[in-house]
């Protein structure tokens, strides 16, 4: 797969082989709907016999329009990943660029001229809801009149899970109450994210339930604090684990943010691994224990039963 990383306007030197079909999209997520939109031009690319191409941004557009806070400018759905999304979608050309300020002032007929036109673009497929410009003006509604019959467009309508459209919001919202089961739902996969095992305060270690701290991306949207059934790659394989994202609370009232995954049966030093985490069901809130054997005990219990979703899901370590 080829990346082009664009910057408006387009350097006169920029130049694409052979005709395309673009889809349209942030796709931060990745989810049902966006798989949808990515299916859509994959169907036409391959009809027409076109590159399958996508047209996405390297950072969010409303950054653009307003001043975001800092929960805002996460992503579900980190760049790296999402470009090996794409690889693995069957996309052959991933057009990245950077969203400013210049970028959206366009009109929407300059940028079917300064962009569409110049990917050789004989179809556009986007989600109903999605803008390239102007949110009043730059809609799939209107594209193909900014078209004028030099390319298809197709409109993907909304994906929906019962009853309510699959959207990014939607997803943010139950990570934010927990529901990794509905995310992955909703997702058609694990919700994922990455980072790299650092060292913690080793409690875990004194309670007999060694943790891997990972230390995950600022811009990393992650579940709200909880305890976690999930799966940890290290090295191409897979372990079980239970994720806290919490404070500590029982042993400090001032403890930062932290991922702290006790991986089961496992024992090697992986400090400085780049893992990958599979978030795959919610087991309970942080809680204050009063004493260290309380928390024991607990513990005991987390684990029993994220053994018994791995007997009841052994899918999960595949």
């Amino acid at each position: 797969m080829k990346i082009s990383k664009l910057h408006y306007p387009l350097a006169d030197s920029f130049h694409v082989e052979g005709k395309t079909v673009v889809a349209m999209g942030l796709f931060d997520g990745f989810h049902k709907g966006h798989q949808e939109v990515l299916r859509r031009a994959k169907v036409e690319a391959e009809k027409v016999g076109a590159k399958f191409a996508v047209l996405t941004y390297d950072h969010h557009p409303a950054l653009v329009y307003k001043k975001m806070a800092a929960h805002e400018k996460r992503y579900l759905t980190l760049l790296d990943y999402k470009m090996q999304l794409f690889e693995e979608f069957g996309v052959d050309q991933v057009f990245l660029v950077n969203y400013s300020y210049a970028f959206q002032s366009q009109t929407p007929a300059q940028f079917v001229t300064n962009f569409i036109e110049r990917f050789n673009a004989v179809a556009v497929v986007a989600g109903f809801d999605h803008t390239y410009g102007d949110k009043q003006t730059a809609t799939m509604e209107n594209l193909p009149k900014y078209a004028n019959g030099k390319f298809k467009v197709i409109t993907v309508p909304p994906v929906d899970s019962d009853g309510k459209k699959v959207s990014s919001t939607r997803i943010r919202i139950e990570l934010d109450s927990g529901n990794v089961d509905e995310v992955n739902g909703l997702l058609g996969r694990p919700f994922q994210t990455k980072g790299v095992i650092v060292h913690g305060e080793e409690r875990g270690r004194l309670l007999g339930y060694p943790t891997a701290n990972v230390e995950h991306s600022e811009y990393q949207w992650l579940p709200r604090i909880g305890i976690y059934v999930v799966t940890v790659a290290i090295a191409g394989e897979k372990y079980l684990g239970m994720a806290s994202i919490g404070k500590n609370v029982t042993f400090s009232d001032v403890h930062p943010m932290t991922v702290e995954i006790n991986l089961l049966d496992f024992d090697q030093n992986i400090y400085g691994e780049i893992v990958t985490v599979d978030w795959l069901h919610y087991l309970r809130d942080e809680i204050k224990f009063q004493t260290p054997e309380q928390l024991i005990n607990q513990l005991d219990q987390d684990a029993n039963e994220t053994r018994q979703y791995l007997k009841d899901h052994p899918e999960s370590l595949n």
